[in-house]
């Protein structure tokens, strides 16, 4: 079936609440698809990595400012000297997370993160096999004061 829009299709993307439909558009805005919303299943995966989420947003917060100033420092010169320019871009956040959630179980402790990753910035390039980045200083501030 042909139908033409009084608007564009980008407008029409989104959640229908009463009728439960959901619209989108693909093949840049010139296909609108629509069909019923369908729940997802919760499996002990999902709840798996929830948890380590959790986890690891806490243990975010708990990190020393020294440390997550190396964490960016480290993402800077990543982004400037190694990433191609299809990728996003690197954030202290998101090598942080990187670390932790590479774990099977979560950790939730600092003394946890301590102990299986490692105190500084250089003890994760190192385990984690991240690409070494010429940097002027050495990452060696701890996670926790």
């Amino acid at each position: 079936m042909r139908a033409t829009f009084y608007r564009n299709i980008k407008t029409l993307s989104g959640k229908d609440i009463p009728g439960n439909m959901v619209f989108n558009s693909y093949k840049d805005d010139t296909i609108c698809i629509v069909r019923r919303y369908v729940y997802p299943t919760l499996t002990d995966n999902n709840e798996l990595a929830g948890a380590k989420v959790r986890a690891a947003a806490a243990l975010w917060k708990l990190a020393h400012t020294n440390f997550v100033r190396d964490l960016g420092v480290y993402a800077r010169a990543y982004n400037s000297q190694i990433l191609n320019s299809k990728s996003l871009y690197l954030s202290a956040y998101n090598v942080f997370m990187m670390g932790v959630l590479k774990h099977p179980a979560p950790i939730t402790t600092i003394a946890q993160l301590k102990t299986q990753i490692g105190e500084s910035v250089d003890d994760w390039i190192s385990m984690y096999s991240l690409p070494k980045v010429n940097l002027s200083v050495a990452l060696t501030a701890n996670i926790a004061p």
